[in-house]
Protein backbone atom coordinates (compact mmCIF):
# COMPACT_ATOMS: atom_id res chain seq x y z
CA UNK A 1 0.00 0.00 0.00
CA UNK A 2 1.26 2.76 -0.53
CA UNK A 3 1.00 6.54 1.38
CA UNK A 4 -2.19 7.51 -1.38
CA UNK A 5 -4.11 4.25 -0.97
CA UNK A 6 -3.65 4.20 2.51
CA UNK A 7 -6.51 3.52 4.95
CA UNK A 8 -7.45 6.63 7.08
CA UNK A 9 -9.73 4.84 9.36
CA UNK A 10 -9.89 1.22 11.20
CA UNK A 11 -13.34 0.31 12.23
CA UNK A 12 -14.62 -1.23 15.68
CA UNK A 13 -18.27 -2.45 16.07
CA UNK A 14 -19.87 0.05 13.50
CA UNK A 15 -17.31 2.63 15.08
CA UNK A 16 -15.66 4.50 12.60
CA UNK A 17 -11.87 5.17 13.93
CA UNK A 18 -9.88 7.95 12.20
CA UNK A 19 -6.23 8.07 12.85
CA UNK A 20 -6.50 11.07 15.17
CA UNK A 21 -9.10 9.35 17.12
CA UNK A 22 -6.60 6.63 17.81
CA UNK A 23 -4.23 9.17 18.78
CA UNK A 24 -7.05 9.78 21.82
CA UNK A 25 -7.11 6.20 22.52
CA UNK A 26 -3.37 6.04 23.00
CA UNK A 27 -3.63 8.78 25.16
CA UNK A 28 -6.75 7.69 27.37
CA UNK A 29 -5.16 4.14 27.81
CA UNK A 30 -2.06 6.43 28.63
CA UNK A 31 -4.41 8.59 31.22
CA UNK A 32 -5.95 5.07 32.65
CA UNK A 33 -2.04 4.06 34.26
CA UNK A 34 -2.04 7.74 35.21
CA UNK A 35 0.34 9.38 32.73
CA UNK A 36 0.21 13.19 32.77
CA UNK A 37 0.51 16.02 30.44
CA UNK A 38 -0.93 14.47 27.50
CA UNK A 39 -0.32 16.28 24.43
CA UNK A 40 -1.40 15.35 20.48
CA UNK A 41 0.16 16.73 17.69
CA UNK A 42 -0.54 16.69 13.76
CA UNK A 43 2.89 16.82 11.53
CA UNK A 44 1.29 16.34 8.29
CA UNK A 45 1.41 19.92 7.76
CA UNK A 46 5.63 19.72 8.14
CA UNK A 47 6.18 17.30 6.04
CA UNK A 48 7.35 14.68 8.73
CA UNK A 49 7.77 10.80 9.00
CA UNK A 50 4.46 9.87 10.57
CA UNK A 51 0.76 11.77 10.99
CA UNK A 52 0.52 12.16 14.41
CA UNK A 53 2.24 12.32 17.97
CA UNK A 54 0.65 11.38 21.41
CA UNK A 55 3.02 12.65 24.13
CA UNK A 56 2.66 11.40 27.80
CA UNK A 57 5.28 11.44 30.58
CA UNK A 58 5.08 8.92 33.80
CA UNK A 59 7.10 9.65 37.36
CA UNK A 60 9.48 6.38 37.09
CA UNK A 61 10.53 3.58 34.59
CA UNK A 62 8.08 1.52 35.92
CA UNK A 63 5.48 3.42 35.28
CA UNK A 64 6.60 4.03 31.94
CA UNK A 65 6.93 0.51 31.21
CA UNK A 66 3.25 -0.20 32.47
CA UNK A 67 2.05 2.61 29.85
CA UNK A 68 3.43 1.35 26.69
CA UNK A 69 2.27 -1.94 27.66
CA UNK A 70 -1.24 -0.95 28.05
CA UNK A 71 -0.75 0.97 25.19
CA UNK A 72 0.62 -1.92 23.01
CA UNK A 73 -1.92 -4.46 24.57
CA UNK A 74 -4.94 -2.39 23.99
CA UNK A 75 -3.78 -1.46 20.69
CA UNK A 76 -3.66 -5.17 19.48
CA UNK A 77 -6.47 -6.93 21.74
CA UNK A 78 -8.75 -4.22 21.15
CA UNK A 79 -7.94 -2.78 17.63
CA UNK A 80 -6.12 -5.74 16.56
CA UNK A 81 -2.87 -3.41 15.04
CA UNK A 82 0.49 -4.31 15.95
CA UNK A 83 2.95 -1.54 16.27
CA UNK A 84 6.26 -1.13 13.19
CA UNK A 85 8.61 -1.04 16.25
CA UNK A 86 8.85 -0.09 20.14
CA UNK A 87 11.92 1.23 21.44
CA UNK A 88 12.85 2.30 24.78
CA UNK A 89 11.58 -0.42 26.93
CA UNK A 90 15.46 -1.52 28.42
CA UNK A 91 15.70 1.69 30.26
CA UNK A 92 11.83 2.88 29.95
CA UNK A 93 13.19 6.61 30.06
CA UNK A 94 11.70 7.18 26.99
CA UNK A 95 9.63 4.51 25.01
CA UNK A 96 8.27 4.99 21.47
CA UNK A 97 5.57 3.11 20.42
CA UNK A 98 5.83 3.48 16.18
CA UNK A 99 2.31 2.71 14.61
CA UNK A 100 3.32 4.18 11.02
CA UNK A 101 0.72 7.07 10.92
CA UNK A 102 0.80 7.42 14.68
CA UNK A 103 3.69 7.62 17.49
CA UNK A 104 3.38 7.48 20.49
CA UNK A 105 6.26 8.42 23.25
CA UNK A 106 6.00 7.93 26.94
CA UNK A 107 8.38 10.10 28.91
CA UNK A 108 10.10 9.97 32.36
CA UNK A 109 9.50 13.64 33.07
CA UNK A 110 13.67 14.63 33.12
CA UNK A 111 13.94 12.97 30.13
CA UNK A 112 10.80 14.76 28.44
CA UNK A 113 11.74 18.14 29.27
CA UNK A 114 15.07 17.17 28.08
CA UNK A 115 14.16 16.49 24.29
CA UNK A 116 11.09 19.14 24.07
CA UNK A 117 9.40 17.53 21.17
CA UNK A 118 6.34 20.05 21.21
CA UNK A 119 9.27 22.75 20.80
CA UNK A 120 11.32 20.46 18.30
CA UNK A 121 8.43 20.07 16.15
CA UNK A 122 6.72 23.89 17.16
CA UNK A 123 5.40 24.38 13.66
CA UNK A 124 3.34 21.14 13.85
CA UNK A 125 -0.53 21.76 14.79
CA UNK A 126 -1.41 21.03 18.30
CA UNK A 127 -4.57 18.96 18.92
CA UNK A 128 -6.19 20.06 21.70
CA UNK A 129 -6.83 16.90 24.46
CA UNK A 130 -9.73 16.79 26.42
CA UNK A 131 -9.15 13.65 28.97
CA UNK A 132 -13.05 13.76 28.95
CA UNK A 133 -13.70 12.93 25.08
CA UNK A 134 -10.81 10.59 25.59
CA UNK A 135 -12.27 8.63 28.10
CA UNK A 136 -15.95 8.85 26.38
CA UNK A 137 -13.97 7.43 23.43
CA UNK A 138 -12.35 4.68 25.41
CA UNK A 139 -15.81 3.49 26.92
CA UNK A 140 -17.32 3.46 23.40
CA UNK A 141 -14.21 1.34 22.58
CA UNK A 142 -13.93 -1.08 25.17
CA UNK A 143 -17.75 -1.70 24.60
CA UNK A 144 -17.64 -1.98 20.99
CA UNK A 145 -15.27 -4.80 21.63
CA UNK A 146 -16.66 -6.25 24.17
CA UNK A 147 -19.47 -6.79 22.32
CA UNK A 148 -17.64 -8.55 19.45
CA UNK A 149 -14.95 -10.24 21.65
CA UNK A 150 -17.65 -11.87 23.41
CA UNK A 151 -19.10 -12.60 20.49
CA UNK A 152 -16.71 -14.34 19.12
CA UNK A 153 -15.98 -16.55 22.55
CA UNK A 154 -19.91 -17.73 22.41
CA UNK A 155 -19.03 -18.52 18.54
CA UNK A 156 -16.23 -20.47 19.92
CA UNK A 157 -18.16 -22.13 22.24
CA UNK A 158 -20.64 -22.86 20.44
CA UNK A 159 -18.51 -24.26 17.17
CA UNK A 160 -16.66 -26.61 19.75
CA UNK A 161 -20.02 -28.39 20.93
Amino acid sequence: MNANTMKTTITVGDKELSHEDLAMLAIAVALDKKAVRPTAMDLRSVGAFTELFSIVSASNPRQVYAVAEAIRQFFKSRLGIMPVSVDGLESCTWVLIDYGFLFVHVFQEPTRELYQLEQLWSKAHIIPVSEEKCQELYQEVVENTNTVLSGESEFSQNSMA
